[in-house]
């Protein structure tokens, strides 16, 4: 029997689909006849599970992994994927299920924890995440600052630990992969043949999967809504979510030197109000933009000073 395989992964990017995936799917354990997934779509169902697999979320700070001698998978993510990753983790981590359309969006005390925002919220917006919610302009400008420098992702910041002090037997298993078939059973015959698990893959289960990420139908839905701005065309783009909002507002600050998108809790609703916006933006109120790295090339001494507060 080989040694367990321990797959080590963020909160919210499918470690424990990939474990049930390994358990089922595995001629080495016994058949699993139930389905993981939960009523919020999840795959935190309690399950009969061997002992071939287990999975975990490592810590930040030595020894950052457990039983580092034993072969491990970890789940990694790149800068390309926390548009999609972003929109619906808050709802699936942990399964808290955080509803981000209101106007002040409720964070449990444990989520908060989890994702590591007390200590950046606090000096980004002098807030005290102790309030029982988090006004929406503050959510979506917080966003906003990890896709204008995706360093400042918290799930990059972990992913590059991580994958600094992974133990020496590790496949990486992207995030991406999961949310397309084809890459995903390429991958997971990959993982197989590294630690010899013997799966034979089973598409049906995964079809399932991918119909529990309702995300995955607007994925390109925020490039639209980009090319029509480029276009100068009318589209009406109430209703992208929080997180495009904030993605949209880093793709206008980036595109368009010295202007900065409203902080406030109401947003564009359609695309001819961002070209008007953009048009009479007050030329009294240009500045450098203090939240891009640099400007034409050169390193931004605004953000450079920003980041000694």
């Amino acid at each position: 029997m080989i040694d367990t395989i321990h797959i080590a992964f963020q909160g919210g990017t499918h470690g424990n689909y990939l474990r049930y995936v390994i358990d089922k799917m595995s001629q080495l354990t016994p058949n699993i006849d139930k389905t993981p997934f939960t009523e919020n779509n999840t795959s935190h169902m309690p399950l009969q599970y061997s002992d071939l697999v287990t999975r975990y979320h490592p810590t930040t700070s030595p020894p950052f992994f457990k039983n580092k001698d034993a072969p491990h998978v970890l789940i990694t993510i790149e800068p390309e994927d926390l548009l999609l990753l972003e929109r619906f983790a808050p709802a699936r981590t942990g399964d808290f299920n955080v509803d981000m359309s209101q106007e002040n969006i409720k964070f449990s005390e444990d989520l908060i924890k989890s994702y590591n925002w007390t200590k950046k919220l606090k000096n980004y917006y002098n807030f005290d995440v102790k309030m029982n919610s988090i006004p929406k302009f503050i959510i979506r400008d917080f966003y906003k600052l990890s896709f204008l420098d995706p360093s400042k992702s918290g799930y990059i910041e972990i992913d590059k630990i991580l994958r600094q002090h992974k133990p020496v037997n590790t496949f990486e298993f992207p995030v991406s992969h999961f949310w397309n078939t084809g890459k995903f059973f390429s991958t997971l015959e990959n993982l197989s043949d590294h630690y010899n698990l013997k799966i034979k893959q089973d598409k049906v289960i995964h079809k399932e999967f991918i119909a529990r990420l309702p995300w995955l139908e607007t994925k390109h839905r925020i490039n639209n809504v980009i090319e029509a701005i480029k276009q100068k065309k009318e589209m009406d783009i109430s209703n992208l979510d929080i997180v495009e909002q904030a993605y949209l507002s880093a793709w206008i600050e980036k595109h368009n030197d010295f202007v900065v998108v409203p902080n406030c809790n109401s947003f564009f609703k359609t695309t001819s109000e961002i070209t008007n916006w953009l048009k009479y933006y007050p030329q009294h109120y240009k500045a450098m933009n203090p939240n891009l790295p640099t400007f034409n090339n050169i390193a931004n001494p605004f953000y450079l000073w920003k980041k000694t507060k």
